[in-house]
């Protein structure tokens, strides 16, 4: 058997004036460090504490002064909204968070996430419509919709206003949106470009909080549901599980939230941390990563997200119970088909010359 040939990329010494830096930690710290791109020891400092990056004040984003005026206004005459969200992790955390945040608030809001199997991908024209015809006047979207051009063309012909929070990459042509939340989008100056969907649901959550003054942001009153910290553990959920770097914004939220995570509030996550057999005292990113957002994706991948959506807005012990259990055994099951597809696709490719780059395995199922 041959022997696989590697190229190994060495890091640069760590030059004198950068060592000087960060003399106060141990040697082999202080390379770490310069590799990762600190070189002062106040940028160390913030990284390593998790600190919240300057200039991250949600109104500096483009766009979320309009989406919290129209979200505003649509609490004050009562209208109903939508929270359209994807079928992943952090489709449903960010989808969770906007509909609790906003019902702490009074608002008539209903979750809604497509179907993989039955609708697809993202906005879809007959599920706006159908939504339109339920009496929805407002939709928020978070984790999709900054590439639907024609259905968001469509929303503005049947007159239902569209919010469109997403974090995906948009095309040239921006959708015709009443507002549009991505730091990706030409002319958004803020900084942190990386936060995932659940990020920017909660970045939206806290514009709507300071426009309305709903309440005052001390980290003392995170327990307080009309405050957008309460629930910084599902934006740890969702960005942990996205894949999102943690680095910045996402570091500092995430460190938070894993905080919380720790002593959890919400009755679902409870109950999921439970029926995954986790010691919620000495959880972290690899808990979220490996253990609780497959659970929570799997429903989206096998039957339908709205299992995991239900879980976490239901406080009640006995349902997020079961709920949690259900999400459990259809991790098991992901499981077990994620096995029988890669044995598959092996007896697929045994008779082919293993020196190829890459194969593909196709199998009629």
């Amino acid at each position: 058997m041959s022997q696989l040939k590697k190229r190994w990329i060495i890091a640069k010494r760590i030059p004198p004036e950068v060592d000087e830096n960060l003399r106060c930690y141990n040697p082999i710290f202080r390379q770490i460090l310069f590799n990762r791109g600190y070189r002062t020891k106040e940028s160390a400092e913030r990284f390593l504490e998790a600190s919240q990056p300057q200039g991250t004040e949600p109104e500096k984003m483009l766009g979320i002064k309009e989406a919290s005026d129209r979200v505003i206004r649509a609490i004050s005459d009562h209208e109903r909204i939508a929270i359209y969200g994807d079928y992943d992790a952090d489709g449903i955390t960010a989808t969770a968070l906007l509909a609790k945040f906003l019902r702490s608030l009074d608002a008539d809001v209903i979750p809604y996430i497509p179907n993989r199997f039955e609708e697809g991908y993202g906005l879809r024209k007959d599920a706006l419509q159908n939504l339109h015809k339920e009496g929805i006047r407002l939709v928020i979207t978070v984790d999709c919709g900054i590439r639907s051009i024609a259905e968001a063309e469509f929303a503005r012909e049947i007159n239902l206003d569209l919010i469109i929070s997403d974090h995906h990459s948009p095309f040239n042509e921006l959708p015709p949106a009443n507002a549009i939340i991505n730091p990706k989008q030409p002319g958004d100056s803020y900084a942190q470009k990386d936060l995932a969907g659940v990020g920017l649901a909660y970045k939206l959550a806290c514009a709507i909080a300071g426009y309305a003054n709903v309440i005052s942001p001390p980290e003392d009153t995170w327990n307080d549901p009309r405050n957008p910290n309460h629930y910084l553990d599902l934006v740890a959920l969702g960005t942990v599980a996205d894949l999102a770097p943690l680095t910045g914004e996402n570091r500092s939220l995430v460190k938070r939230g894993i905080d919380q995570l720790k002593n959890p509030h919400n009755q679902g996550i409870l109950s999921l941390i439970n029926a995954s057999g986790i010691n919620p005292v000495a959880l972290n990113a690899y808990h979220i990563g490996f253990i609780l957002g497959p659970r929570l994706n799997a429903a989206g991948r096998l039957d339908t997200a709205m299992t995991s959506v239900s879980l976490l807005l239901s406080d009640d012990v006995q349902q997020t119970g079961k709920l949690a259990q259900y999400l459990d055994d259809q991790n098991r099951e992901r499981q077990e088909m994620t096995r029988q597809i890669q044995k598959q696709a092996e007896e697929v490719c045994q008779p082919i010359e293993r020196d190829s780059y890459l194969l593909f395995a196709y199998h009629k199922d």
